[in-house]
């Protein structure tokens, strides 16, 4: 979206071709991006880069979709900073040899006639971005251009146009101070919650007696500390409109002993007592768990599935987060029950009762 000074060339393009009307991506001397009549070059790392945020975006639309069933397309006046946030509008690519330059093809631009044995007569290389028209096309995209340059440069004669400042151009700041922390994308379905605000059957004593891991809160406090954001905690709705902990009583505990004020969550509508059903099903997916060595890792799923459904948050939120799914808490894992057993893994499990951050 932008606005408008003067139009410098309209008109109406023939159709497509039927072959440009495709999307596909090749391994080829490099990975190549074919989207209709465009081509993007990426070097592997770049491509992955691209893929990881492509997939991370959707999410946020999605999520954002599932919550503003209102939404229609074309109706939005103004641009809805949501897949990734004013964070990923500002970031430069990390994986380009640097910001302002790409693997492949950084500054070249050519216009090519193809042999004939070439799918498309005419090939526009701009950067590491390709258009391939016949030749129809391409004599009308080419008469565009030309009459625009005479546009522009007889508007350029009569009209002043000084370049105005924009935020978008000016992201260096962003990128080199690692302390700029006021453009982080919001988390979609993840409220702030006030800790007086929220408690537990478990600690108030009413319900199965519950001892924390202090390696666990140890951990989570030492991650917070350095500044890694843990995982939202999930919590029930009660009538009375207090907060019961259905999941993340380590990391409910770790942000009491840091004496925090907030701490993330996805704040459900349903009343502890429905969630019950829920707890069993985590508990004995973690017993299951912990006897694969977390091979399948299904509590984390289902505790990231669970968060997605309830209040539309990112089922890959979890997953990166959480230390159970890195290799080093499988290998712990596995040393415990060969020296000690299963039975004192689930000794050790039951009598905390609850083994997540």
């Amino acid at each position: 979206m932008g606005s408008v000074r003067k139009i410098l060339h309209k008109s109406t393009l023939p159709d497509r071709e039927k072959h440009h009307s495709r999307l596909f991506i090749d391994l080829a001397e490099n990975i190549h991006i074919h989207h209709r009549e465009f081509r993007t070059v990426f070097s592997l790392d770049e491509y992955f880069e691209y893929a990881d945020i492509i997939k991370s975006s959707t999410e946020d639309v999605r999520s954002f979709l599932e919550q503003n069933p209102s939404y229609q397309e074309h109706k939005y006046p103004t641009t809805i900073m949501i897949a990734g946030g004013k964070e990923r509008q500002l970031k430069f690519l990390e994986n380009s040899p640097t910001p302002n330059k790409s693997e492949y093809f950084s500054n070249e631009f050519t216009i090519e006639l193809q042999d004939v044995f070439v799918t498309d007569e005419v090939h526009i290389h701009y950067r590491d971005f390709r258009i391939a028209l016949d030749r129809v096309r391409f004599k009308q995209m080419a008469k565009g251009f030309a009459e625009s340059l005479t546009e522009l440069e007889n508007f350029e004669k009569t009209q002043s146009y000084d370049r105005e400042h924009h935020p978008d151009r000016l992201i260096e700041d962003f990128n080199t101070n690692k302390s700029v922390s006021n453009y982080e994308a919001k988390t979609m379905g993840v409220t702030p919650t006030r800790i007086s605000q929220i408690t537990s059957p478990w600690l108030e004593g009413k319900g199965p007696k519950w001892q924390a891991n202090r390696d666990s809160i140890n951990s989570i406090t030492a991650s917070i500390k350095e500044g890694i954001k843990s995982p939202p905690i999930i919590l029930s709705t009660e009538n009375d409109g207090s907060h019961y902990i259905i999941d993340g009583h380590h990391r409910f505990e770790a942000h009491k002993q840091l004496k925090l004020n907030t701490i993330d969550a996805i704040v459900t509508d349903i009343t502890f007592k429905e969630s019950e059903k829920i707890r069993k099903a985590e508990h004995l997916l973690k017993e299951f768990d912990i006897e694969t060595n977390f091979k399948y890792s299904l509590c984390s799923f289902m505790k990231s599935y669970l968060g997605f459904r309830l209040n539309r948050f990112y089922t890959s939120a979890f997953k990166r987060k959480m230390k159970r799914q890195t290799w080093w808490w499988r290998t712990l894992r596995w040393i415990k029950i060969r020296l000690f057993g299963k039975g004192f893994v689930f000794k050790t499990f039951n009598e905390s009762h609850n083994h997540h951050n």
